[in-house]
């Protein structure tokens, strides 16, 4: 036990404290010391020799013009050229309409500008226009020359060269178009969608130059050997130019929380299948776990005529996630994880365009709680996933195909392939994804078929994740049901709210999914209560909820769940409210995040730890015991610690040993304050349980 003089206020659990601490090395400090000195020599070398140049990135989010077109006359009117229009505003990218006064329930065209300058030294460099997402149609003008369109696909980044258009030593004009009409064209389909349609240049918008070649994409693979917790990168670079057959790389890979550089080459590759091959023996790592985030750093660059002509880092980390039998393991120990789903667009103060901030207070919400696991109806912001990979929350990122259409128009199916592509493409690199996801409760009479086409179309881009098909039916369709075509076999559960009135059905529906499952596992997608379709409030929900958590407990085939939602949010479809508040009543929380009494119990129900004993030994003394839950949630405690105030005002601290699935543990908590209150802390530092 260690004690502190800290100030430090013990009313409720930290729910963000970072506490990355990096394990000591068993090799010896001098030689650590000398092999890094020499790389960042060689780096520093390298500096000054001219090489880095690489890529320059310039936000272009901020201040943008801004005007509705309702009446569809932007073209008719050479807008491209510059918007002239009554209605003409500034506003702030990230943007949406949607959550503004006149226009809360606009789909239609609408138009942004910006005006940039371009340096006369960039001739001979690629210009780029990069959007993190665009909802859902954008097509892109330069000096009124059109430069590109992105339709059908609201969700995904896309890049733009515009290196031919512009105009160098001068300012030049970029115009975006912009449509959210609903579309039988698109994913998400027409109206079936359960959340916001709001338009808009959503997310950040920047330019990237480069020299030649330059990269499109550098993907990593990590494969952890558990034997000897070794790791291996195996990497894949795209070029953004055809026909070149032989490249010279750089790569410098080192360990993002402490900086340690692991390994450092240059290498001339010859393509191969479009793409440049590596790999990087990693030697000894640390995995990458939702209570211990380990994450590494690639920095690729081409070097071309002695100059670096670009540059991508990449950040990732090594985990292991497998199914064997009825079991989730993930670094070879089985797990069953809590979750809970975040509908982005929730806040009526920035809807879709949320900025980092409030990501940020997203996803520490969620740690907060004890989740480990989520799920997202579509392709989210690079930025949300980064908060996963750095917070430690498994994800699994769907195609916003919701129910409708059962089947798939040839043109569907290409706007299925373009978003799923587009998603594996940027989203490749993030250890937090975990799986892919098609569709969402799959509706009626399908076409199986497509859905093994689509499977295997992900499966060729990405052989490293599990892909899925979440269902709501299975207790229906059975061995018929779509969900069965993929590697982990779901439901979304509502039995006793929107399938039947009945609730005490769910054991028998239960058996009736085994049975059609077989020895496979099952990952609850989601669980939740909506008012006012469903009456009885907050209540409710909590009785609601230890119904079905209780029941899920006990079946050993049952993996994780993931509980819907975190937050009241904002819908087209919502039962309540106007405009920017028209909502489905369906969170924890409300909308402003403000916790409703469901909160606390779900943490609690998500806490691994139970408090099973405080008792006075003396006047300063408690003894406590505490006991690790063996249903859901399942898995190993490492690195947790205790922490209480003394009499005195001092923070002690007691360390945890590693504690496995049904294991107890007991201490006295000696010169304790006189209202015996303590915490219980992830490695990380988020609040897990307190007393």
């Amino acid at each position: 036990m260690k004690c502190n003089r800290i100030d430090v206020s013990m009313g409720g659990c930290w729910s963000g404290i970072s506490r990355f601490n990096s394990d000591a090395s068993n090799n010896d400090w001098s030689v650590k010391m000398v092999k890094n000195l020499l790389l960042i020599i060689m780096l520093v070398t390298i500096s000054f020799t001219g090489r880095a140049q690489g890529r320059q990135v310039l936000s272009l989010d901020g201040e943008w013009e801004f005007a509705i077109d309702s009446l569809n006359k932007g073209v008719e009117e050479n807008w491209q050229t510059g918007i002239s229009d009554e209605s003409l505003k500034i506003v702030t990218v990230p943007h949406t309409w949607n959550i503004e006064d006149g226009t809360e329930d606009y789909a239609g065209w609408a138009w942004y500008q910006k005006e940039i300058e371009i340096p006369q030294d960039w001739k001979n460099k690629n210009i780029r226009l990069k959007f993190g997402a665009v909802y859902h149609d954008a097509v892109i003008y330069i000096n009124g020359e059109k430069a590109g369109e992105n339709l059908d696909a609201g969700y995904t980044p896309f890049t733009i060269d515009i290196s031919e258009l512009v105009v160098l030593g001068s300012k030049n004009t970029i115009v975006v178009a912009v449509n959210n009409e609903f579309s039988e064209t698109n994913f998400p389909y027409k109206r079936s969608f359960d959340w916001v349609n709001d338009g808009g240049i959503t997310r950040s918008v920047s330019l990237e130059v480069t020299g030649k070649p330059s990269l499109r994409y550098v993907h990593v693979t990590p494969e952890l050997n558990l034997q000897d917790s070794t790791g291996t990168a195996k990497i894949a670079c795209k070029l953004w130019e055809d026909g070149i057959k032989r490249v010279k790389l750089s790569f410098v890979f080192k360990n993002k929380i402490s900086n340690e550089i692991i390994h450092s080459e240059e290498k001339e590759l010859k393509v191969n299948n479009g793409v440049f091959v590596n790999s990087v023996d990693a030697g000894k790592i640390q995995p990458w776990h939702f209570d211990s985030p380990n994450l590494y750093e690639l920095k690729t660059s081409i070097i071309s005529k002695d100059k670096i002509t670009d540059s991508e880092t990449s950040v990732f980390g090594f985990k292991k996630v497998e199914i064997k039998g009825e079991s989730l393991l993930l670094n070879g120990e089985v797990v069953r994880l809590p979750g809970i789903e975040y509908m982005p667009g929730s806040s009526p103060v920035y809807g879709i365009a949320e900025p980092k901030s409030y990501m940020d207070s997203i996803v520490r919400t969620m740690k907060d709680l004890n989740i480990c696991i989520t799920r997202f109806h579509w392709q989210q912001d690079d930025y949300m996933l980064s908060l996963m990979d750095q917070y430690g929350i498994l994800v699994q990122e769907e195609l916003p195909w919701w129910q409708n259409p059962a089947g798939l128009t040839p043109e569907l199916m290409n706007t299925a392939k373009k978003q799923l592509g587009d998603m594996i493409e940027a989203h490749y690199n993030h250890p937090s994804v975990f799986s892919w996801g098609i569709s969402n409760e799959v509706n009626g009479e399908t076409d199986r078929e497509k859905y093994i086409q689509l499977r295997d179309f992900v499966r060729g881009l990405d052989s490293s994740r599990f892909v899925t098909i979440v269902s709501n039916r299975i207790w229906q369709k059975k061995e018929n049901d779509e969900t069965l075509l993929c590697d982990i076999p779901t439901w979304n559960e509502y039995i006793g709210t929107w399938h039947g009135k009945d609730r005490n059905k769910l054991p028998g529906k239960l058996d009736t999914v085994k049975m059609a499952i077989g020895d496979r596992p099952l990952l609850i997608t989601e669980n939740g209560l909506c008012e006012p379709a469903i009456t009885g409030g907050d209540a409710r929900r909590i009785d609601d909820m230890l119904f079905h958590t209780k029941e899920w407990r006990s079946q050993p085939y049952i993996i994780g769940y993931i509980y819907f939602c975190l937050s009241d949010y904002r819908t087209q479809m919502g039962e309540e409210g106007f405009g920017k508040y028209r909502i489905r009543r369906h969170g924890i929380t409300d909308v402003f995040l403000n916790p409703k009494p469901s909160y606390s119990v779900l943490k609690q129900i998500a806490s691994p730890i139970e408090i099973t004993k405080v008792e006075r030994v003396d006047n300063s003394t408690a003894a406590i015991e505490i006991a690790i839950k063996d249903d859901i949630p399942s898995y190993a405690l490492r690195g947790y610690s205790l922490e209480y105030k003394s009499i005195e005002g001092d923070l002690c601290q007691i360390d945890l040993p590693v504690l496995m699935p049904g294991d107890t543990f007991s201490t006295d908590l000696e010169m304790v304050n006189a209202s015996f209150s303590f915490r219980i802390l992830r490695p990380n530092g988020f609040c897990v349980i307190e007393y």
